[in-house]
C-alpha cells in the first residue's frame, strides 16, 4: 500500500491534483504523505487539495504545497480547511508560495497552532528549491493514480 507518494517538480497543474484529491477521498487510499513542491497547481489545484482533507476517508497527515503559486484563494481553502474540518493532517508545508499575503501566512500559522491536531505549518519562505524542467502530464498522474492497485487498496 502506498503511503508516500513524489511528485514534486512535475507539472501536474490544477487538473492533476483535481484527480489527485479524488483519490484522497476513495476510501480505499492509504495515502499519508504527498510531496506536490512545484507541480504547478495553483489556487484551483490547493481548493481541491484542501476540500479533500476535509473529507472523512483522506488520511493524508502530510501535504508539501512549495513553490505552487497557490494565491490568496488556495491559501484561504487552506485556512477555512484549519479553522473547520481538518480530520487528519499533521504537516502543511507553504514555503515559496510568495503571492499569498503575508496576513493570511500568519493566520494559517495560528490556526495550525490552534488546531487539536497540532500541525506543523511551515508558511514562511526559507529558501529555493530547484524544480525539475519535465514531469508526468496530468492524464499520466491521472492514469497513475487510477491503475495502482496499492494507492487504492484495502
Amino acid at each position: 500500500k502506498l503511503q508516500t507518494l513524489h511528485l514534486e517538480g512535475t507539472n501536474i497543474g490544477p487538473d492533476g491534483a483535481k484527480h489527485l484529491a479524488e483519490a484522497l477521498r476513495h476510501s480505499n487510499c492509504k495515502l499519508q504523505t504527498l510531496h506536490l513542491e512545484g507541480t504547478n497547481i495553483g489556487p484551483d489545484g490547493a481548493k481541491h487539495l484542501a476540500e479533500a482533507l476535509c473529507h472523512s476517508n483522506c488520511q493524508l497527515q502530510t501535504l508539501y504545497l512549495e513553490g505552487n503559486t497557490i494565491g490568496k484563494d488556495g491559501a484561504e481553502a487552506f485556512a477555512d480547511m484549519l479553522r473547520y474540518d481538518n480530520r487528519t493532517l499533521k504537516e502543511l508545508n507553504l514555503q515559496e508560495n510568495p503571492d499569498i499575503p503575508p496576513a493570511l501566512l500568519t493566520k494559517i500559522e495560528r490556526l495550525a497552532e490552534l488546531n487539536s491536531e497540532s500541525i506543523n505549518c511551515s508558511a514562511v519562505e526559507v529558501g529555493k528549491k530547484k524544480r525539475a524542467e519535465y514531469g508526468p502530464t496530468v492524464d499520466e498522474v491521472y492514469s497513475f493514480v487510477r491503475s495502482n492497485p496499492y494507492l487504492l487498496s484495502t
